[in-house]
């Protein structure tokens, strides 16, 4: 740890997300640097049965990138293109993550998490400095496999090019 860093121990709950759905469409808009990510439910007729939209910072992309670049190379690279879908025009509520983990069984899973910094570095600075910070859950997301390699590769496609 260099000079001024804080070191800050996380803990995510497996139970308690604010949402949790099944997706097979995603989409992507970079702002600013910060990634807004669509997830989607589209059945056979193209009828949008659910949707969750979702940001995730610049800071949080990097401190994701080496781990989720290890994840993608374990599971390997997406085998086909993703397909096109656009999320729907009008605003919609959109939540923010800063932790982002992922893993597979039969079906693969996202899971974002959040925990406010500024409270996390006063306790980790305090005496209870070894006790774990709750972080929030965001969403359980889950999908096939492919779908998950897709949207990692696109997660991280920009600053690649």
């Amino acid at each position: 740890m260099s000079k001024g860093e804080v070191k800050i121990n996380l803990s995510i709950s497996p139970t308690s997300f604010r949402r949790r759905m099944f997706f097979n469409r995603f989409a992507l808009q970079r702002i600013d640097g910060h990634v807004l990510a669509y997830f989607a439910l589209v059945d056979d007729s193209a009828i949008l049965r659910d949707i969750f939209a979702c940001t995730l910072s610049k800071q949080t992309l990097k401190e994701s990138k080496e781990s989720l670049g290890a994840y993608l190379g374990r599971i390997g690279a997406p085998k086909g293109p993703t397909p096109a879908w656009s999320p729907p025009p009008q605003p919609m509520a959109t939540d923010v993550a800063t932790i982002i983990n992922m893993g597979y069984t039969e079906d693969a899973e996202i899971v974002l998490s959040t925990f406010a910094v500024v409270p996390a570095i006063k306790q980790a600075k305090n005496a209870d400095k070894d006790r774990e910070i709750q972080a929030d859950g965001v969403a359980c997301l889950r999908c096939d496999l492919e779908t998950q390699r897709q949207f990692l590769a696109a997660l991280y496609v920009k600053e690649n090019q």
